[in-house]
């Protein structure tokens, strides 16, 4: 087991209840203590007892093969999401494989399982498993990035085309998708794909192929996606996978089997410069670094960037500063994180729980400021305020009952605002005409007079 605790990392030894194989994902509460952990193809409790209906996650021929012995074989396959407006209530989101001769796996449908922690005593259980949110068996990757509203995700996908990228909204109501976005580019499609990375800032996107790596801008309200860049890979790239940004999102990592590299994202033409290689016969290079690989990478907490090998080892690899200007000053520590057991191709994947509202964007509507915490602010401040009535067809009431009503914005089930309003009555009732917002389902977010903030979920029925 590890945690990251400031700029130190303890690992524990743990009976666990499973092996693990490349997926791997883990739900933690505040203190850093676990609450759940999934290999793919279980998921167990905190006493590490497989949940009563934890079990045969991804269906199909692989999981026959590899569950329960080993744990599924999909490099970042499944990640954890605390349910909007559900302070008990987790989404595993995790990707499917089938075997394929030429890709070796070929990945999809993207699927979601449910876990409720106010179950079993608070141990949880999976109350529904092996939903498909992207059907098809030609996926690349998936990531997840707060939504600019400070406690929605996206979840975000992409073809393994590179053309076509697949959004969905998760929020209170449940995971919804967004229409298919087409991309553009210049250079060939690779043939094998690896990681999908978002910069720590959830404004880039970075997606591995063996020929590049596409490089992408990304809106945390809209959920847009743009062209950036695509970074060739040099002579001697071999396929690896992984990609990882610096906590500034200056720097982008990537890795083959053989090879560290790293683009400086504000160069005027952004390109990967090696920065250490296991292969060098004639021992030339002061960036060898014999009998090590690479595999995949992650973001830590602490601002380090961890990898793994592509084969059984003790250890895991760690560049220590990644906001190196020059590529002579990094501290890349080769195997320099000693494990307590033998890993096989395995790191967590998580997406950057610390980013939460996107400050004086037109989706900051809910009045969530870092680091407050999003179940504070969802399920604290909502027993004393009523709207009614719900449904409604042209008007609803806000009674806040002594409380003053500063403002409130509406937005519709993407995280758009719709409508905003500024009363100037401050008795704490306010009358909102709906004017012709169309029927749905819709967000009041209302800030009090203490400047505290409080959602409301209604409907609209014409």
């Amino acid at each position: 087991m590890l945690r990251l605790q400031g700029d130190s990392v303890a690992v524990t030894p743990e009976n666990l209840a499973f092996n693990f194989e490349s997926t791997s994902a883990v739900a933690t509460d505040t203190a850093g203590q676990v609450l759940f952990y999934s290999n793919g193809c279980s998921v167990a409790n905190r006493l590490h007892q497989i949940m009563p209906h934890g079990d045969q996650l991804n269906p199909g021929d692989i999981s026959a093969q590899v569950c329960p012995q080993t744990g599924y074989i999909v490099p970042q396959g499944a990640m954890v999401l605390p349910a909007p407006g559900h302070s008990d209530q987790y989404y595993l989101i995790h990707l499917g494989a089938t075997y394929d001769p030429v890709h070796k796996l070929n990945m999809g449908p993207l699927y979601y399982s449910l876990v409720d922690m106010s179950l079993e005593g608070g141990l949880g259980d999976v109350i529904s498993k092996n939903n498909i949110i992207l059907s098809g068996t030609e996926l690349g990757g998936f990531t997840a990035i707060r939504h600019g509203n400070g406690r929605d995700w996206w979840v975000i996908a992409s073809a393994l085309s590179d053309h076509a990228w697949f959004t969905f909204l998760v929020t209170p109501e449940g995971i919804s998708s967004r229409p298919v976005q087409q991309i553009q580019h210049f250079w060939p499609v690779c043939e094998k794909n690896g990681a999908l990375a978002a910069s720590p800032d959830g404004t880039r996107l970075a997606k591995w192929g063996e020929c590049k790596v596409l490089q992408m801008d990304f809106d945390r309200c809209t959920g847009a996606i743009n062209y950036s860049a695509e970074i060739l890979t040099p002579t001697q790239w071999i396929p690896g996978g992984g990609v990882a940004y610096s906590p500034s999102g200056r720097y982008l990592y990537a890795t083959s089997h053989n090879v560290l590299f790293r683009a400086d994202l504000e160069a005027q033409v952004a390109k990967f410069d090696t920065l250490r290689f296991s292969y060098d016969p004639f021992l030339l290079s002061p960036y060898f670094v014999r009998g090590n690989s690479f595999h995949y990478l992650i973001n830590g907490s602490d601002g380090r960037i961890y990898g793994n090998l592509p084969s059984r080892a003790r250890q895991l690899h760690v560049i220590d500063n990644p906001e190196a200007a020059d590529i002579a000053e990094l501290v890349f520590l080769p195997r320099g994180l000693k494990l307590s057991v033998t890993n096989v191709r395995t790191l967590p994947f998580f997406p950057n729980y610390a980013l939460y509202d996107a400050p004086g964007s037109v989706c900051d509507s809910l009045g969530i400021n870092t680091p407050t915490s999003v179940h504070e602010y969802v399920d604290g401040l909502t027993s004393n305020i009523q709207l009614y009535p719900n449904p409604s067809s042209h008007e609803v009431t806000i009674d806040a009952g002594d409380t003053g009503i500063q403002q409130v914005r509406i937005r519709n089930a993407w995280g758009y605002e719709v409508q905003s309003n500024h009363p100037s009555a401050k008795d704490g009732r306010l009358h909102l005409p709906l004017g012709d917002l169309p029927a749905g389902m819709y967000v009041a977010g209302i800030q009090l007079e203490n400047g505290k903030w409080v959602s409301k979920v209604f409907v609209i029925a014409r």
